[in-house]
């Protein structure tokens, strides 16, 4: 008995070893996923009010570069916890009665790790969610 448990003294080490890695790959790519999730929800929250900002106008004297401010000061507002210098928002109006608000967001991955497994050589990653809505005449 004495001999079969000094046989296995550095099992638990081993084991340990082998199931450290995957177990650290695997927390921290729910943490990336979450957080990319987190930022994908908010631009497109950040689009979708935009454009429903967008649909009605503010007032009978604002024309369209006055519309696009307006739009692109309500898609900006909605972006809580994001780095505003790496959001970009884009108004368009494809037809007469139609707009669209497009929001791209710089992000990146916090681990090389992660990159790696995406297969991105750098740590960029663009998010973009877009939105468009009839407007209201």
């Amino acid at each position: 008995m004495i001999q079969r448990r000094w046989r296995e003294a550095g099992q638990d080490l081993v084991e340990y070893s082998l199931v450290l890695p995957f177990f650290l790959f695997l927390t921290f790519g729910v943490i990336e996923f979450s957080l990319l999730y987190f930022q994908y929800s908010t631009i497109a929250n950040a689009a979708r009010e935009g454009a429903r900002a967008g649909i009605v106008m503010p007032n009978e004297l604002c024309d369209q570069t006055c519309l696009d401010a307006h739009v692109e000061t309500v898609a900006t507002g909605m972006i809580t916890g994001l780095n505003p210098a790496k959001l970009h928002v884009v108004v368009e109006h494809p037809a007469d009665d139609l707009i669209t608000v497009v929001v791209t967001y710089d992000s990146g991955f916090i681990t090389r790790m992660a990159a790696e497994a995406a297969g991105q050589e750098d740590f960029a990653i663009t998010l973009r969610s877009a939105s468009t809505m009839r407007r209201e005449r």
